[in-house]
């Protein structure tokens, strides 16, 4: 109903106006006519004059006068508020045309990741494919490893990828492939500059399983120092070897190494098994990433 609630009128709380009650008041602006801005809203004229009732009491002022029946006089009032709602018409129209977008470009879907993994080429060609496949709006949303559980369950990411597999009743895994491990250089040593011990990249999801050999004598390097380097190669001791994850390197700052065993760590896209979004099996399931199996070197 539009009349004001009683507990309203016995307390003196303000009576806030609707959207509804707003589109109406501009439609008899226009009109200049409650009969006829009612016809144009399916409603009838005891209803307008409600709704402009209802107006009148929340801004404390008067709108329209009505000399005679069928012409209306606005107010110096009503005409500054029908200026004010200009932005507020087309913040409306921006949020119509959103969700419409939304609804015609699929439903928007949070892929979260480590830092690592987000650059890796795994994640790129899964991000291109959900992208191009028009059934969804994906984005990424940074989660670290050890943060994964929480942020599928508290909603902060619908798909979580990972080198580590989900398990338990609640949660469905998905393998996608395997992320590659090669040797890094940072360039700049001098000929007869004597290797370091080399480091190798580590976090709380990557087990890096050597195909090859046996990877002994290592330097654990944790990922946030291992990313920094690769921003900030001025900040890495030339020379710096580094065993670490296949992802887009400064050619000019860091060479690959070829003398390192190949090792590969599995690649995981994780959900919850009772999500609201009904078609994210088919979805992960559809997925089909072309890289090379575990035992490719």
């Amino acid at each position: 109903m539009d009349e004001i609630p009683p507990t309203a009128e016995r307390t003196g709380d303000p009576v806030l106006p609707e959207l509804r009650h707003l589109a109406a008041f501009q439609q008899v602006y226009v009109a200049r006519d409650y009969t006829a801005a009612a016809h144009d809203l399916n409603l009838d004229r005891k209803g307008i004059l409600r709704m402009m009732d209802r107006l009148e009491q929340a801004f404390r002022n008067p709108l329209f006068t009505e000399p005679r029946r069928g012409v209306l006089v606005p107010s110096p009032f009503a005409d500054r508020l029908f200026n004010d709602l200009r932005p507020l018409n087309a913040a409306r129209e921006a949020l119509h045309k959103e969700l419409e977008d939304i609804r015609n470009h699929g439903r928007p879907v949070r892929i979260g990741g480590s830092p690592t993994v987000f650059r890796s080429s795994i994640f790129r060609s899964l991000f291109r494919d959900l992208q191009i496949s028009g059934k969804i709006r994906a984005s990424y949303v940074p989660v670290p490893a050890e943060e994964a559980i929480k942020a599928l369950t508290g909603g902060i990411c619908d798909l979580h990828i990972g080198c580590v597999p989900t398990t338990g009743p609640r949660f469905l895994s998905h393998l996608l492939g395997h992320l590659r491990f090669r040797m890094l250089e940072r360039k700049g040593a001098s000929p007869n500059t004597p290797r370091s011990r080399p480091w190798i990249v580590t976090s709380e999801e990557m087990r890096v399983e050597p195909l090859v050999g046996e990877i002994t004598g290592y330097r654990p390097l944790d990922e946030a120092r291992f990313l920094h380097w690769l921003d900030h190669p001025e900040e890495c001791p030339a020379g710096t070897l580094v065993f670490a994850p296949e992802i887009p390197v400064s050619p000019s700052h860091w060479a690959s190494v070829d003398s390192s065993p190949p090792a590969f760590t599995g690649v995981h896209l994780r959900y919850l098994r009772q999500h609201p979004y009904e078609f994210l099996p088919a979805l992960v399931n559809g997925i089909k990433i072309p890289f090379p199996p575990h035992d490719h070197a």
